[in-house]
């Protein structure tokens, strides 16, 4: 199964901070192409036409780019024609399989297999129209266990000999420096342990749903960067009726929040007795908010080390054995030449991202967020 999770922000009229986002898993075109394939080789007369709609679909699976590394910058760009570059945005081709295996193998025929990750960066200020989401990952390889996820490899679909763990793309040059890249690259080992929930709404008689990939109503050592709310500021108001300070179900604030205990643990930062107890809410029937606060009703479940290692078995590797320093390479896609400003504008936040230290800026580095025990190499 390739795993697909998104961050998208709906605000309500009513709901101020409170965001709900729902990311839905995309059907893989390629399966669709595969069949068309199929139908029209096993025809005995196949036609001209017949022939043209063949090559039309190899056509799409061979792009050849021009990618472009200025000397001595951590990041490169790829040069798509307007028409390629448009449709990848309008019709969103990065979730579409067929367009996004091609593009990735086209990147391995000038990089070499070295990489956890890939992330694309779309040259835009905004999120441009055809798309709706921030940032989006999508799962290409899985060697851990213990996490809630599943073992799998589909990395020969993009060029890779089983190096390569996802592939990303965050919608705006400014993403990686103000979020959601910290959130997109913890999609690769969260949220697949938790049966969490979500509302969409404020009032009562409230049913509340399933909200695979992020925390919802669950607590922990801070507020996460897949959602969640911090766990002192719980308060229990009896008969079901609970307190706890805003926060988001989906994500925290981009970049602005580090990786919580229980975060840490899934990536393999921190064995498992350095999660705190927290609480995870479901069957919820009511949700308001008030005074700054949000109330709400709901069924309480509690979790530790003992109650996770119960549920998910033990992590492996363990936090003693895990990989925590990571090769990413960052490719920003582009109808034209970036200017100077631009590379320089991308190039600057990759420095500041994969910067192995505490620095001044108020948003989390990838080694800030880890506390400092996990690192990320951005690298041509």
């Amino acid at each position: 199964m390739v795993i697909n999770c998104s961050y998208f922000y709906l605000t309500k009229k009513y709901f101020n901070e409170f965001s709900l986002i729902i990311s839905k898993m995309k059907i893989n075109k390629l399966i669709c192409i595969s069949i068309i394939l199929i139908t029209l080789t096993s025809c005995s007369n196949s036609n001209d036409d017949d022939q043209d709609e063949i090559q039309s679909i190899v056509d799409i699976e061979k792009p050849d780019h021009l990618i472009t590394t200025p000397s001595g910058y951590k990041v490169s760009s790829l040069l798509m024609s307007s028409v390629e570059y448009s449709n990848w945005k309008s019709e969103d081709h990065f979730s579409d399989g067929t367009y996004r295996e091609a593009l990735i193998k086209d990147i391995y025929n000038q990089f070499s297999d070295k990489y956890d990750f890939i992330m694309l960066v779309l040259n835009e200020e905004e999120i441009p129209e055809g798309i709706n989401y921030y940032g989006k990952n999508i799962g290409v390889s899985n060697n851990v266990s213990g996490i809630g996820g599943g073992i799998y490899d589909y990395t020969s679909n993009y060029g890779s000999s089983g190096k390569l763990k996802s592939v990303m793309q965050l919608s705006s040059l400014g993403f990686l420096q103000n979020g959601p890249a910290l959130h997109e690259l913890l999609h690769n080992w969260a949220n697949y342990a938790l049966p969490t929930e979500n509302v969409n709404e404020t009032g009562s008689n409230l049913v509340s749903f399933s909200y695979y990939g992020h925390w919802g109503f669950t607590g922990g050592s801070t507020r996460g960067q897949l959602g969640g709310f911090k766990q002192s500021t719980l308060e229990d108001l009896g008969n079901n009726q609970y307190a706890v300070e805003p926060f988001g179900a989906f994500a925290n604030g981009g970049n602005s929040v580090p990786y919580n205990e229980l975060e840490l643990y899934l990536m393999g930062m921190i064995p498992i007795n350095s999660v705190s107890q927290f609480d995870l809410f479901n069957d919820i029937t009511a949700f308001e908010i008030n005074n700054n606060k949000y109330t709400f009703t709901a069924n309480r479940l509690s979790y530790g080390p003992n109650e996770l290692e119960s549920l998910l078995g033990a992590r492996s590797p363990n936090s003693l054995n895990s990989q925590k320093e990571f090769d990413l390479l960052l490719i920003v896609l582009s109808n034209e030449q970036l200017t100077n400003d631009q590379w320089e504008t991308i190039n600057d936040a990759a420095e500041w991202f994969s910067f192995k230290g505490v620095d001044q800026i108020s948003s989390y580095n990838f080694w800030e967020a880890t506390n400092g025990i996990g690192s990320i190499n951005i690298e041509n």
